[in-house]
Formats: C-alpha cells, sequence, structure tokens
C-alpha cells in the first residue's frame, strides 16, 4: 500500500535510487571530478601517451587514465544512491512509560548501552544511530556525508570507501603524469624547465588541482585506513574514547575487521521501497 515515507530521503525511479534530501551534493561532487578528468585525458594523458611512442607502457598508462575515474565515479553512485541500512520504523507502543531510556546488551563479551529511540521506537541497535539529516535510524552508522548527498551505514560504507581509495589514487595518478609530461617537454632541446611549464598549461593546473584535493581525499584514505584496522565507525570515534579500561567490543584484529567490511556479502535491504513511498 502507498504511505508517504516518514524519513527526509528522495527517491528515483520508482525506490531503486535512494538518497538524502541533499542529494545535488554528488552532481557536484560528480562535476569536481568529470571537468577535470577530462581536461587531463584530452591535454595530458593522450600528448603523453604520443610522447612515450604509443607502446605498452603508453597504452597501460591511457587505460588506467580512463579506468581510475570510472572506478572513482561508479562507487561515488553507488554509495550515494542506495539505501544505507535504514532500519524500519516500529509502531509506537500504547504506553511508553514503562520503557528504560536506556539498557545493556552484550556484544563479543562487552557490555554495550543502547538507547531507546522514541521517533523510531525501537532500542537501537548496537552501532546504529538516528540520523538528523536522513530522519531515519542507520544500522552502523559511520556519517552523514555532503559530498555524497546521504548517510554512510552498513550496506553502502564500502563503496564509499572505494570511492575515497580510488580518487587518492587517481589524484596521485594524475599529479605524476602531469609531472612527465612536463617533464618530457623540458628534456627537449632548447626547452628549459619554465618554458616547458608554459607549454603545458594543463599540465599545470591539474598539478596544482590534485595537489589540493589530495589533501582532502587523501587525509580521508588515511583516516578511514585507521577506522577500519581498528573496527571503528566514524561516530563511535569522535564520540567513545577506547583505552585499557574500555576496550573496542566490536575489535576482531586487523585483518578481519578488513574483510568483514569488504568480504561479506552486503545484507539486503530491510525495506521495500519500490512502489511502497510518496
Amino acid at each position: 500500500d502507498d504511505r508517504k515515507w516518514p524519513g527526509n530521503e528522495t527517491f528515483f525511479c520508482n525506490g531503486q535510487c535512494v538518497t538524502g534530501p541533499n542529494y545535488w551534493g554528488i552532481v557536484g561532487t560528480a562535476f569536481l571530478i568529470l571537468v577535470p578528468v577530462a581536461i587531463f585525458v584530452a591535454l595530458v594523458a593522450f600528448p603523453l601517451f604520443e610522447e612515450l611512442g604509443r607502446g605498452p607502457g603508453a597504452a597501460v598508462l591511457l587505460a588506467v587514465s580512463f579506468a581510475l575515474p570510472c572506478v572513482s565515479m561508479a562507487s561515488l553512485f553507488c554509495s550515494g544512491c542506495m539505501d544505507p541500512g535504514i532500519i524500519p520504523r516500529h509502531p509506537p507502543p500504547a504506553n511508553t512509560e514503562h520503557i528504560a531510556r536506556t539498557r545493556n546488551v552484550e556484544v563479543n563479551g562487552h557490555m554495550v548501552l543502547v538507547r531507546y529511540n522514541e521517533t523510531c521506537n525501537f532500542y537501537q541497535p548496537p552501532r546504529a544511530h538516528h540520523c538528523s539529516v536522513l530522519n531515519d535510524c542507520i544500522e552502523r552508522f559511520d556519517h552523514y556525508c555532503p559530498w555524497v548527498g546521504t548517510t554512510i551505514g552498513k550496506r553502502n560504507y564500502r563503496f564509499y570507501l572505494v570511492f575515497v581509495f580510488s580518487s587518492s589514487l587517481l589524484c596521485i595518478f594524475t599529479f605524476a603524469c602531469s609531472a612527465c609530461l612536463v617533464k618530457a617537454r623540458a628534456d627537449q632541446p632548447d626547452v628549459g624547465v619554465m618554458e616547458a611549464m608554459r607549454k603545458e598549461p594543463a599540465a599545470m593546473f591539474m598539478m596544482a588541482y590534485v595537489f589540493i584535493g589530495f589533501w582532502f581525499v587523501g587525509g580521508l584514505s588515511g583516516f578511514h585506513i585507521y577506522l577500519l584496522s581498528k573496527n571503528q565507525t566514524t561516530y563511535e570515534n569522535i564520540r567513545y574514547s577506547y583505552d585499557s579500561a574500555y576496550s573496542n567490543p566490536y575489535n576482531k584484529g586487523c585483518l578481519r575487521n578488513w574483510a568483514e567490511v569488504f568480504c561479506v556479502p552486503i545484507p539486503p535491504s530491510q525495506i521495500k521501497f519500490k512502489g511502497n513511498v510518496l
């Protein structure tokens, strides 16, 4: 039956695409990637391909120039256009006076405090959090990302990481190729470094652009590598302080922590959005 959706999500394609209320963020992020990529491929990658003599190495360079942006864009839209792990709301109870605001549950031999959510009418599972932007409880809540336009949770965290990591690699690759093209021009007879830089303004622009961009995505990559290795979410890292007296109940060791994100099937959505929202 059709009913009005209680959260702030935006739906496209009859509920097949689920994103946040500020979905233009993902469009802006795509623009910030695609326009520089087009400049790089046309004015840096192809000239460098010619400079390297169209050999096997040059062909690999050209293939990577297309592959990395494709991976980055695909993971961006996968993370931003899917259910991040929304937990369905329960019907309101007849009497809430007897319901405790908090209770303890055991997780891997540790006692974890969970809270009763009066908006969704249930005790939030461990690691779940009510996102104020989406106005829904998200399983394994990490954070709300305005660049992706939605919340990062259990179901889309993997794709978000691929987006951040691939964007960092794209910055490094673009900077290296641009620098190589400038060097190739500088190695020509009677051409100095300054003259080579003037001859390749696109390469110089791309070096400056990705240098600035890498401070953002590179820093995010390092931060999430740390979080992955410790099996922490961004929210937990900010809110909780794990030490010898209160250890992280979710930490299974570095390799198993990574495997928990990348080597397990994505759980199915708990809500059937298609044709069921207005």
